[in-house]
């Protein structure tokens, strides 16, 4: 038993409410449980209840013993006296005073037993999820709603990030896409390096040379410092003597080789593949920003970022050292993800931003477009029986995993509240 469940009990009504009655004797009726107040002070905000032959409208602190008001200062706490009604699992100590000496009816709750019995069972699983060997009881039509819900949540939380982000770069919205853009080009395992280099790049400096892809590729590849003094071939040559150029011209400072990861990664994603399709990328496009808000769907991404880096790439995966030809335009599968990381997320952020729903819409709908991705993540809720349809339900799922299962928030969750009511 804990302070969090007593609350979740009183909130949902889940007590015995034929016979409560303060421990004087007085008849306890509840019109209203009030509102979860999520600040300083009681727990409830505007209760409404009948005491006695008395209407009372007012706040309630929730405690798992009486003697805690005292253990908590509140008889000297005037934010606590508006309380109304003090709710313990055990009245251990009587009466509880307000600031002014008046004394505090309490209320010691009774409910099922079973109800904490199931409580503990979630607390205390090692399962994947907590709810694992009783998600089977979940209305399916409420867990899709629930889904929804959570997928949206995961955007709010990025969008937030983004705000920050935008705050930041003083209002500088090309200036967020260009970072958002470069981390996505990580793709995970490189997406902290690239998300530096975006910081050690100005946009106004890609802006003046971005109609010349040899140029920005030597930009990109300087700034990485994945560039060699000892060119060991003559387009490496070409790079190393431009980024020189641009390097006095802007006073840039290049990042160091060693934060890149080359080790146990495929040549595709090798970073200096990676910097040489974003180089391609940006040297097809203008504003970062009316671009990504022109973005519909999976198929204007497909059409906007599969573009080809320079001839040299198709022989290379290094700078040199030559390999056999193959095209190195980002796969179908590398931009659905740039388009669930980068896309649907600046969507999201920049039409709440402008207040443009269709924008937020638009990411949504986009996100219903891609396929659920694979991971460990995934594939754990696949063995339960829950199988996302799409991006959007993936998402969902991770976030439910990641902001609720991981860290045993089960009376926040839909599913938790429905396991434990039942």
């Amino acid at each position: 038993m804990d302070e969090q469940l007593l609350q979740f009990i009183w909130e949902l009504g889940l007590f015995d409410k034929v016979n409560a009655r303060t421990t004087t004797g007085e008849r306890v009726e509840v019109q209203s449980s009030g509102v979860r107040n999520a600040n300083a002070g009681p727990d409830f905000a505007n209760a409404r209840l009948k005491i006695g032959s008395t209407q009372w409208v007012g706040n309630v602190e929730v405690h798992l013993r009486a003697s805690d008001w005292k253990r908590h200062h509140h008889q000297s706490d005037k934010l606590y006296d508006s309380v109304i009604l003090h709710v313990v699992q055990r009245n251990d100590c009587n009466p509880v005073c307000n600031s002014s000496g008046v004394a505090i009816p309490v209320y010691e709750v009774a409910f099922d037993p079973s109800l904490a019995s199931r409580y503990r069972q979630l607390m205390e699983s090692q399962s994947f999820v907590p709810c694992r060997p009783l998600l089977g009881s979940m209305d399916s039509f409420r867990l899709r709603m629930f889904l929804t819900r959570l997928a949206v949540e995961r955007m709010e939380q990025r969008s937030e990030r983004i705000a920050e982000l935008l705050a930041w770069s003083g209002n500088d919205w090309e200036a967020v896409h260009q970072r958002m853009l470069f981390r996505a080009f990580g793709f995970g395992v490189n997406a902290q390096p690239f998300e530096q280099l975006a910081q050690r790049i100005p946009p106004s400096c890609i802006a003046k040379h971005r109609s010349s892809l040899m140029q920005l590729e030597a930009l990109l590849l300087g700034q990485a410092g994945l560039l060699d003094s000892e060119a060991p071939d003559e387009y490496h040559l070409r790079l190393l003597q431009e980024y020189c150029l641009l390097r006095a011209k802007f006073s840039l400072t290049p990042m160091e080789r060693h934060v890149w990861k080359f080790l146990r990664t495929r040549p595709v994603n090798f970073p200096t593949i990676r910097l040489a399709q974003l180089a391609a990328l940006l040297n097809s496009i203008g504003s970062l920003t009316s671009k990504v808000a022109e973005i519909k769907t999976l198929k204007d991404c497909m059409e906007i970022f599969s573009a080809t880096p320079s001839e040299y790439w198709s022989t290379h995966y290094t700078l040199g050292k030559a390999s056999k030809a193959r095209g190195k335009s980002l796969g179908e599968k590398s931009v659905e993800r740039i388009a669930a990381n980068f896309v649907a997320p600046m969507l999201f952020a920049y039409g709440k931003n402008r207040s443009l729903q269709p924008l937020c819409e638009a990411a949504v709908e986009l996100l219903e477009q891609i396929a659920p991705e694979q991971n460990a993540q995934v594939e754990g809720w696949q063995s339960m029986g829950v199988k996302p349809q799409n991006m959007f339900e993936s998402q969902a799922l991770l976030q439910l995993k990641q902001a609720y299962c991981d860290r045993k928030r089960c009376l926040q969750c839909t599913i938790g509240k429905q396991i434990l009511q039942s």
